[in-house]
């Protein structure tokens, strides 16, 4: 999975180098991380940091600097580049590299419509690991191309709903949100904020397998991620789903409150 670095300089081992300089290479086992600027502000950067050094331990790597010198190389990225909104990946397999990367962000139509989703029959190795998956990964590009889904679930082998291929998901069933169990994802960021949102808003959050059989049992259903934010899910494969729910559009809203109170607070 080789990604080339936007603008004109990356970070490597700490160092501002010019992105010509940049070489390719597989990132297959190696951790990773993205995350978002906005106003110039890494979102929830110290929630992404700590996840990076999580999945590093549990993947048996070793980050060779400290939080607050990662956070350095960051600022210097993105006041070299002087980009102040986009994606930054960081990984780390041997050495540590950050770079903003290409993004796409849901359309004002896909925020107020809903998405469509496909389903993919995969499993995620070591699920709570941010690693370069190839595999997996290539799949649902594969399927998303195809099809024209914005995202795709992942299904295990027995039937079960995990998450999204680059994302968490949510379902809203009688005022209450349901979400697979943390032990089978990736806990995004997004999953985490949104579930701190939920139980401030006093909306029960229930974590439970959930199987795509029992689609149907659900009146709303959305996304997360950084990219996403909270993003209503119209369709999975036939299961339909409203994307005007109350409980969803609250939380879509103080989503994004929350997002302006963190840049707020580091201005």
């Amino acid at each position: 999975m080789a990604l080339l670095p936007q603008h004109k300089f990356f970070i490597f081992n700490g160092e501002v180098r010019p992105s010509e300089e940049f070489i390719p290479s597989e990132n297959e086992g190696g951790v990773y991380e993205v995350l978002r600027v906005a106003d110039n502000i890494p979102l929830f950067l110290e929630d992404h940091l700590e996840r990076f050094y999580l999945s590093a331990q549990l993947a048996g790597k070793t980050i060779p600097f400290q939080h607050n010198e990662v956070e350095l190389f960051l600022q210097k990225l993105i006041k070299k580049n002087g980009v102040s909104e986009g994606n930054i990946l960081i990984s780390c397999k041997i050495n540590l590299k950050a770079f903003f990367i290409p993004h796409s962000y849901p359309t004002p139509e896909m925020y107020h419509d809903g998405v469509l989703c496909g389903i993919l029959n995969a499993e995620r190795e070591n699920p709570n690991a941010k690693v370069f998956q190839t595999t997996v990964r290539q799949q649902a590009n594969q399927m998303l191309e195809q099809k024209g889904y914005y995202e795709v679930m992942l299904v295990d082998h027995l039937g079960l709903i995990t998450e999204g291929s680059r994302s968490n998901v949510f379902f809203v069933q009688q005022n209450s949100l349901v979400t697979p169990p943390a032990n089978k994802v990736l806990l995004g960021i997004t999953r985490q904020k949104t579930v701190q949102l939920a139980r401030e808003m006093m909306i029960p959050v229930e974590e439970k397998e959930v199987a795509v059989n029992d689609l149907h049992q659900f009146d709303a259903a959305f996304i997360t991620g950084t990219s996403p934010k909270i993003l209503p899910i119209r369709q999975i494969d036939h299961f339909s789903f409203n994307p005007k729910n109350t409980e969803l559009r609250q939380l879509m809203f103080r989503y994004d409150e929350m997002i302006g109170e963190y840049i707020s607070g580091r201005l």
